[in-house]
């Protein structure tokens, strides 16, 4: 053998080190998971502050961040799961030192389904091996949820970037109304085709007559759904799964992350309804008071304290849904964007439909003012109310939709936020009067 073959068979041989690596890679894969769950922890909030600061709530924007920020989610619960297995998996190794035979069945007399149960179920060694593939597999799956869902954001934010740049040249020259209608029917038939694709394990990768058109289209969705991060593992997944089972593997894909992306919401419609109820039965809640409340809470309605020793009720409400749906279904206003309205506007129409009430008196002409909450961000009004009439002593602030008058559609909007009595919050305070 020659010096040259000599030298490509040395390279190509694996050296000792890498092995003791590879053997111990556990390691460092604990602790990358570990310090990436941590980051992980801080991009959600700083996902929902950016679209809250830059961005109007219900846009298309905003809602573009709030799928980054469940993909950002759902990729820090494959890494718990991924350090819950690894955990099992270091307990099971320590056992199987400790009692390389596994369980004594002598020693149990289990009878029955449970001895055939114990029997089936092999040594601690294979339990060890099995839990080493689920550790490492939970951790490629997981980035191919995230990378699925970044897919569709990405893909969902080419058309508002499209329509943010258009929609002005065809208001300002009509004659652009055509083609770019054409652009976007031929634009989603695309789209259609590469979903199609996706879901039937490459479809039209598969045959000859559409193997060489279709490679372009695919080349330019790699790059717009940004699908070069995760496919090459998608592609990993499906060839190493045997049968009809792979053809599931795309559906499953997609249904974690859509019911991920469900349950988020879930939990946040779950925030907002254990907050009217404990709005309508007059629970104190530390989330009303900017002295008390943090980030987290849920933020509905706020004043300055639960203890108030100035003449003024400093009230702050977020621009909840069923706000700017009245005033639209009213016929007042085409779009729900405050901005365009003046705060005169606005004071007319609260005064209108939000009854506000210390106690069982209701205050009217409110000066009510656009604003932004000074720690989540979120879009609302703030007013200033006169108290020094009030008695010292305990009160309550209570916030809710008038419905007086109002047309069905408009009743639908307040219905469909399940408010209690059309209630929305229910702030205890006391006046410690100066």
């Amino acid at each position: 053998m020659d010096e040259k073959n000599k030298k490509k068979e040395a390279g190509e041989k694996t050296p000792q080190w890498l092995k003791t690596i590879q053997l111990n890679s556990w390691e460092a894969e604990l602790l990358i998971s570990a310090l990436v769950l941590y980051a992980l922890y801080q991009v959600p909030d700083y996902l929902d502050r950016t679209a809250l600061q830059s961005f109007d709530r219900g846009s298309s924007m905003h809602n573009l961040f709030s799928l980054l920020e469940k993909a950002v989610k759902l990729l820090s619960f494959g890494y718990i799961l991924h350090i819950l297995v690894r955990g099992i998996w270091v307990g099971s190794v320590g056992l199987s030192y400790v009692f390389p035979k596994g369980v004594n069945q002598d020693a149990l007399k289990f009878k029955g389904q449970f001895k055939k149960e114990l029997q089936k179920s092999g040594s601690l060694v294979k339990m060890v091996l099995r839990l080493e593939e689920l550790s490492s597999i939970i951790y490629g799956i997981s980035f191919i949820f995230f990378g699925t869902l970044v897919g569709f954001t990405a893909l969902i934010f080419s058309f508002i970037f499209f329509f943010e740049f258009v929609t002005p040249l065809m208001n300002e020259n009509p004659y652009f109304a055509v083609p770019v209608g054409f652009f976007i029917l031929f634009y989603f038939l695309l789209c259609l085709i590469v979903f199609i694709d996706f879901l039937t394990n490459g479809y039209f990768r598969r045959k000859n007559w559409s193997a060489d058109w279709f490679y372009y289209v695919a080349y330019f969705f790699r790059i717009v759904t940004l699908s070069f991060l995760y496919r090459r593992s998608l592609l990993v997944l499906i060839s190493n799964t045997k049968g009809w089972k792979s053809y599931l593997i795309p559906f499953i894909v997609l249904g974690v992350t859509a019911g991920f992306v469900y349950l988020n919401g879930s939990i946040s419609r779950n925030k907002t309804e254990n907050y009217y109820k404990a709005s309508a039965s007059g629970d104190y809640n530390g989330a009303n008071y900017e002295s008390t409340r943090n980030e987290h809470d849920h933020l509905v309605t706020t004043i300055q304290s639960d203890i108030i020793q100035q003449n003024t009720l400093k009230v702050f409400i977020r621009n909840v849904g069923s706000l700017g749906g009245v005033y639209t279904f009213e016929g007042k206003l085409n779009k729900t964007k405050w901005d365009v309205l003046s705060s005169d506007s606005v004071s007319a129409f609260f005064n209108k439909r939000l009854s506000i009430r210390i106690d069982s008196t209701r205050i009217w002409n409110i000066q009510w003012f656009k604003t932004q909450h000074p720690v989540n961000y979120e879009f609302g009004f703030t007013s200033f109310i006169d108290i020094s009439q009030l008695e010292r002593g305990s009160h309550f602030l209570r916030v809710g939709i008038d419905t007086t008058g109002m047309n069905k559609a408009a009743k639908n909007v307040v219905e469909k936020e399940n408010f209690s009595m059309q209630e929305m919050s229910n702030i205890y305070f006391v006046y410690d009067k100066p």
